[in-house]
């Protein structure tokens, strides 16, 4: 027992130390680049990934000694320069170096840019928020997210996944989190119960899986999204709701045919059966004659 704590101490005091170098290397890196948004790979840079390195030194900040607060605002004042023009938000992808805008913000990263930003500066991700709801928020039989901006069009790739009407599925599911994260519970809630109608889940005692248990890795995007919480900074108030429980109407409908769809030919073939006196109305009492 005393040998587990020990080594359970051990690594504790290890993940610490690592977590440490890491956020020392980020703000580094963050410090000496003229562009808000790091190189990922060479020549190319998206604002995601530097969205969720910053978010991890305000963690850093949050349980340790603050060190990386400069650098903080710092990256807010680029990323203010930096925004599409088209959205407001910020871009896909930006030219590596620079960090001018390069592709229109699109749903697959703003998705995962706003679990994130809240935890960063809550006012300006509570803006960023509405501005993504409101153009990329859509109703397809029930709530859904464009990889695109709404009136625009664009190919699917390896991170969008196919584009059904336009439709990101991968972004709906991510879009789940960062709707918790804001506080929009409404958007949250009709987002994960639409999931289960259109998400085909198939359930055992012990488990559940969606897609019909074909793609693990959404199983693993679901999970993530629905315990999605704020790390760092209070939850933020709840923004004004974009959804009423309308939005489940078409499903209801589309249920109800479904279920009554395989008994009306057995309806009617005994409606014909019956004949004229015979049903139910011939069965009816008569009302009883008036008394003098």
């Amino acid at each position: 027992m005393a040998c587990s704590a020990c080594n359970r101490r051990t690594g504790a005091i290890r993940e610490l130390r690592r977590f440490v170098d890491d956020s020392a290397a980020l703000g580094a890196a963050f410090d000496a680049s003229a562009s808000p948004f790091l190189t990922a790979y060479p020549g190319q840079a998206w604002p995601v990934d530097s969205t969720v390195a910053i978010a991890s030194l305000r963690l850093h900040d949050a349980l340790l000694p603050a060190r990386y607060t400069a650098t903080v605002q710092r990256w807010l004042g680029g990323v203010r320069d930096r925004l599409d023009p088209r959205t407001g938000l910020m871009p896909h992808r930006v030219s590596a170096g620079t960090g001018e805008p390069a592709e229109v913000a699109r749903a697959t990263s703003q998705s995962i840019i706003h679990r994130f930003l809240p935890d960063i500066d809550p006012a300006f991700a509570r803006d960023q928020y509405l501005r993504f709801r409101d153009q990329y928020v859509v109703r397809r039989l029930g709530p859904a997210v464009r990889e695109y901006p709404a009136g625009m069009d664009g190919p699917a790739d390896v991170d969008s996944g196919p584009l059904p009407l336009g439709v990101s599925l991968s972004a709906t599911v991510v879009t789940i989190g960062a709707a918790q994260v804001n506080h929009d519970d409404a958007l949250a809630g009709a987002l994960a119960n639409y999931g289960e109608f259109a998400g085909v889940p198939v359930s055992t005692p012990w488990t559940k899986r969606y897609a019909l248990g074909l793609l693990p890795v959404g199983d693993a995007f679901l999970a993530w999204s629905k315990t999605a919480r704020p790390w760092v900074a209070a939850p933020p108030p709840a923004p004004p709701a974009s959804i009423t429980w309308w939005w489940r109407l078409p499903l209801l409908l589309i249920l109800t045919v479904l279920g009554t769809g395989p008994w009306l030919p057995a309806l009617l073939r005994h409606r014909r059966r019956v004949r004229p006196g015979t049903g139910w109305r011939a069965w009816r009492p008569s009302a009883p004659a008036p008394t003098t």
